[in-house]
């Protein structure tokens, strides 16, 4: 289900023998602050997957194809690890063991927290919560949408920790400067459309202008594989369109995403851009093997480099 533009869990203590079991419970991450997280699956790299906008991780247990999700998939052949951002949205329910959309999105699973957040306290939350945890790196970091960026950003502010990148139908930084400012303004401030999660919840809300302007104004990326995932179409123009938006506008955003990400790539020196035919933007629930294509594929060059 796409909540982006537009409860209880058990709080587990987890030490480092988490990474040989299946865990899945609320983590304190320090000063009785805590956050859902789902790990399955053994082996490295640990493979860490960040939702975009508005969807909590119970996105990537999600399949409309005949190919297993890619959490599940993935935990099939190495330690995998989903987490709700504060203010994010379940979207998905289990029904006669099988994932399925729910019929309304409930609040995720992690604490709620002050809105709007700065994207690098997301990037240091998580990895607080990765090391309160047990679970260690380095990591093949994967994001869909704005957790693509939020990916990046993750692996230019800790290098060390970071295996692998891949992003899927992620918007870069290039992308502000490939519309107009009108068009870009959009775009730039997210937010959840109300009356689409419960009333009082705090939903998330972020500037991508921050999120963006922390990108090219940090440290470089290390020199790790990078795939990037883009979408093959472009989704249908909706029956009714955002507040001051054109059809021109967004259709212009549209087709300026596919060219910023190809020369976010081409600026990498260790980077593929591959275009997933027949696919909008939820690419990891359309196919999900594409996905789990992408991490083998940077899994297999990392092998090559060690």
């Amino acid at each position: 289900m796409c909540v982006g533009f537009v409860v209880g869990a058990l709080i587990c203590a987890c030490d480092t023998d988490t990474q040989n079991s299946d865990t899945a419970g609320r983590v304190d991450i320090g000063d009785g602050h805590h956050l859902y997280l789902d790990c399955r699956g053994t082996g490295s790299p640990t493979v860490v997957l960040q939702s975009g906008f508005g969807n909590a991780g119970d996105i990537w247990s999600s399949s409309e194809s005949d190919s297993l999700a890619v959490h599940p998939a993935l935990a099939e052949s190495t330690r995998v690890c989903a987490y709700d951002r504060p203010g994010s949205l379940v979207t998905t329910t289990v029904r006669d063991g099988v994932v399925v959309d729910a019929e309304e999105p409930t609040p995720g699973r992690s604490d709620e927290v002050a809105m709007p957040r700065d994207p690098a306290e997301v990037v240091d939350e998580l990895h607080d919560l990765l090391e309160s945890a047990g679970e260690t790196g380095p990591y093949v970091l994967v994001g869909h949408s704005m957790g693509g960026p939020l990916q990046a950003l993750f692996a230019a502010t800790y290098p060390s920790d970071v295996a692998g990148l891949v992003l899927v139908d992620a918007p870069m930084p290039v992308l502000r400067d490939s519309v107009t400012p009108e068009q870009w303004e959009l775009m730039a401030h997210p937010q959840l459309t109300p009356g689409s999660y419960p009333e009082g919840y705090i939903a998330e809300t972020y500037s991508m202008d921050e999120l963006f302007d922390e990108i090219e104004g940090g440290p470089p990326l290390p020199p790790v594989p990078v795939v990037a995932l883009v979408r093959g179409v472009n989704e249908p123009l909706p029956d009714h369109l955002p507040a001051g938006m054109s059809a021109a506008d967004l259709e212009a955003l549209h087709d300026a995403e596919p060219r910023a990400q190809a020369a976010f790539v081409a600026g990498l020196p260790d980077a593929e851009l591959i275009t997933v035919p027949g696919t909008t933007h939820y690419l990891q629930t359309q196919r999900p093997d594409a996905v789990i294509d992408a991490v083998n594929r940077v899994l297999s060059r990392d092998d090559g480099q060690t």
